[in-house]
This record gives structure tokens, sequence and C-alpha cells, in this order.
């Protein structure tokens, strides 16, 4: 697990490449790392070798796995290369360095994770490190903005306690408001989507207590998938305009996900079933019982086109999605289960989000205790 990370980067706009530096301190000594499949080690603190390789679990996606010749416990590492779009994988992978758009995030692997070239301990790396970075990006061509969610000073950038990076360079506006920071490819109905993220994040503190002094938004072109960091999210140009930003809400409802353990993390039931029940809530809030109702509506259909494609899935526990790869579960039953569980439980429901939110670390076992604890009811998930 990473606990800080030094991080040098010169991009070069031309050839889509990128020249990285990284220090790496750990919390424990680790001898493999895995780069983007386009980015080769040039140097280390001890003799390496590297290749590519398809990660267990998910051979398609293909990195490039550093070994090094005696596990370190601080580790420094060069490379280079071309940053590989992984789009025909993941299709939301679309990460490049272009002056058109550039995004650069821990989902491309565009600096070096400690991890086994296994898809699992992959997620359980990224999920397990809270990390402190600091970063200095060279090479961007004026005109063009650097967005990042954390501090922004001149072309250094600094964000405490995260597990992910994400870097967006275009010709962004910056629209700062509140607790809010925008940075948006066209200022054209950002109006409206202030008030609106407004309301949501009022709404989520009322009943889960305020988290953050700042939440920055970075505009993505569409299809590059909807992400929450630390305090950030990545969200694409439609949903930002949308009429009802469910989109938006959902992003922002990562700030008061459950800290999962990262086997129970495994399911995503702890941050996407969790925050998809949030948006239906911040819907109904904001919006109406009729567009809440609408929102529910569709997640069921979208839940029953899934079982039509894995009729297995109606028989499985929240618990064994992680296991099987059917996160997209989470979304749509995950959610539903909560929902379920808000109508049985009425106003007590909030005492359990507030009591899961504010646990350490949380897995399905606690999150029975805690239910039962507070209600008296028992489930099985």
């Amino acid at each position: 697990m990473i606990e800080h990370l030094e991080l040098h980067l010169n991009l070069d706009f031309k050839k889509g490449a990128l020249e990285g530096k990284a220090t790496l301190k750990l919390a424990g000594k680790a001898g493999i790392f895995l780069l983007n499949r386009g980015l080769k080690v040039d140097s280390a603190s001890v003799p390496f070798s590297w290749r590519l390789e398809g990660l267990r679990g998910f051979e398609a996606f293909e990195v490039g796995v550093v070994r090094l010749e005696n596990p370190l416990k601080e580790v420094k590492l060069s490379y280079s290369g071309r940053l590989e779009s992984y789009e025909s994988v993941l299709p939301y992978l679309k990460d490049s360095i272009s002056r058109e758009y550039t995004l650069l995030r821990t989902d491309s692997l565009f600096y070096p994770i400690p991890s086994e070239p296994d898809f699992e301990s992959l997620i359980k790396s990224v999920v397990g490190s809270e990390f402190n970075a600091e970063i200095t990006v060279e090479g961007v061509p004026e005109g063009l903005v650097v967005a990042f969610g954390g501090e922004i000073g001149g072309n250094r950038l600094r964000i405490d306690g995260t597990n992910r990076l994400d870097i967006a360079v275009a010709p962004f506006k910056v629209i700062e408001k509140g607790p809010f920071r925008l940075f948006v490819l066209g200022e054209e109905g950002i109006g409206r989507t202030l008030e609106l993220l407004e309301k949501a994040y009022w709404f989520y503190s009322s009943i889960l207590g305020r988290r953050t002094n700042k939440f920055t938004v970075i505009e993505t072109p569409e299809n590059y998938g909807g992400q929450a960091g630390k305090g950030y999210a990545l969200v694409s140009g439609s949903s930002l305009r949308a009429e009802i930003p469910a989109n938006l809400y959902h992003e922002l409802a990562h700030l008061w996900n459950p800290r999962a353990t990262p086997e129970a993390h495994l399911s995503r039931f702890f941050d996407e079933a969790f925050a998809n029940y949030l948006t239906a809530l911040a819907i109904g809030e904001i919006h109406g019982e009729e567009a809440f109702n609408r929102f529910i509506e569709g997640l069921r259909r979208d839940y029953e086109a899934i079982v039509g494609r894995f009729p297995e899935a109606e028989k499985l526990r929240p618990s064994e999605w992680g296991r099987l790869g059917l996160w997209e579960l989470s979304y749509t039953k995950g959610a539903l289960i909560l929902y379920d569980l808000h109508l049985l439980m009425e106003d007590s429901f909030y005492d359990v989000l507030r009591e899961i939110v504010e646990k350490e670390s949380v897995d399905f076992e606690r999150f029975r205790e805690i239910i039962k604890d507070v209600s008296g009811i028992e489930i099985n998930v």
C-alpha cells in the first residue's frame, strides 16, 4: 500500500507520451509494480525486469509488470512512453494525452501501483491505500489548464489522504462559488448546475453531516465514465447540464461512502449501491416524489435486464457479487435493497446510514450487526 507519492510528470502532447519519475513510500516492502501497458521503466532503485502481462482474472487488461530484484519499502522508478488507452476492454477508459483533452487517472496506471498482476490484488491495493501525493506537471502548452481535485499551485499539485489520482488537461474555464470549484469546457447551463449541486450537497449534509469544505467537479467528454475521488468528481458535460443531473448527484454522494474493507469493496455495494440510493433520495428532495419513483423504476428495469443476461444473479447475495465480477448489480439491486430497507425501517434507516458512514471500516457482517442493533431487523447480505 502506498503511504506517500512524489511524482514528476513531463507531458509530450505531440506524441501523446510522458516521462515520469516516481518516489513511493510504502506501508511495507513490495517488489512488483504495475504500469500502463505503453509505459516502460527506464531505471529503478534496484535491478528490475519489465514485461507485458494480462491481469489474472481479467486477462484482456494488459499491463506492464515491473519486478524488482529485492522488495523495498521506498522505491524510485523512472519510466516513459505513450499512455495507451484501455478503451477496447473497458469502454470508459479512454485516457490519453492530447491537446483536445488529456486525462490521467489511477485506472489507466499512469503511475506505478504496488500489486501482483492480478485484478483482485490491484483493486485491493488501490482501495487499501491512503496516501499523500505531491505532483509536478510540466509540458502543458499555453491555453490549456490543469484540473485536479486537490491543491493547485502553478504546476505543482497536492492532495492528502487519497487512494487515487485524477488529472485532466484541457481548455477549461474555472468557476468557483462557495465550497465548489468547477473545471468546465463551456459555461452554458452551469449556473443552474451550481444551484442544483448546492442543494444536493446541503441535503446530504443534513442527513449525514458535512463532509468537506471544498468539492471540485471536472468536466469530461462523453463516455469517459463518472468517477469520484477524495473531494472531487469527474462528470460528463451532458450529465452536468441534464434536467435532473443524477450522475452529478451520484458522484457527489461518494463523499459519504462507508469505508469498506478491501474484501467487501470488491462487490462495490458500499460505494455504488449507497451512492445510487442517496442519488434517489436527492432526486426526491430536489425534484419531487414523481421523479424519485421514476428513478427507482429505472433501477428495477436495469436490474431485470441484468437478470435476463445472467439469471443466476437473482440468487446471489451482495457479498458474492465481487467474486463473480457482477459489480453492476450494486448500482441496481444494491440500491433497491437499500430502498426496501428504508421502507422497512422508516426514519431509523438514517441512523444506520450515519453509523456506517462514521465507522473506520465496514464489511457485510458489520452492516448486518448495525441494522440489527438499530432496528432489531436481521438481514442476509
